[in-house]
């Protein structure tokens, strides 16, 4: 009989110790890093002498924290970034990536496309003079490109 009772203290104490340890860990991996932050939803516009930039993607980048997001333009030259954490970003504006061409295909390279609306100055971030603070909830942004020089 003892050896009965033996036999399910030490089942009952495994199972306990399995257990929290279970907890333990579900616990430490559910939070993802940054999620108790306040956050806001950015649209951002972007034209050329009043045109809208409609090929394109615009990133933003917060040089303190390595936070950032992204987005392509639409036909109107509007990104729309949701989740991005409350400060202030670094914006650029890059070109489309150009389409790679198929392994084994005996065809010449395309001629990069150019993209004189999207000025060179705002393709990186070390030189890019656009910026944003963004707050929590809607944000909203417009920047002419004609007037980077």
């Amino acid at each position: 009989m003892n050896k009965s009772i033996l036999r399910h203290s030490v089942r009952f104490t495994a199972l306990i110790a399995v257990s929290l340890f279970l907890i333990t860990l579900n616990t430490a991996c559910s939070r993802t890093p940054g999620a108790d932050k306040p956050r806001g939803e950015i649209s951002i516009t972007i034209t050329n002498g009043g045109a809208p930039v409609s090929e394109g993607q615009v990133d933003l980048a917060n040089e303190e924290t390595g936070e950032g997001g992204g987005g392509p333009l639409d036909e109107s030259g509007t990104a729309t970034i949701e989740m991005v954490a409350v400060g202030k970003y670094t914006v650029t504006i890059s070109p489309p990536p150009q389409e790679p061409i198929a392994p084994g295909m005996d065809q010449p390279a395309p001629q990069p496309k150019e993209y004189p609306n999207i000025p060179t100055k705002v393709r990186k971030i070390q030189t890019s003079p656009l910026t944003v603070d963004v707050q929590s909830g809607a944000n909203e942004f417009t920047f002419d490109l004609k007037e980077i020089h």
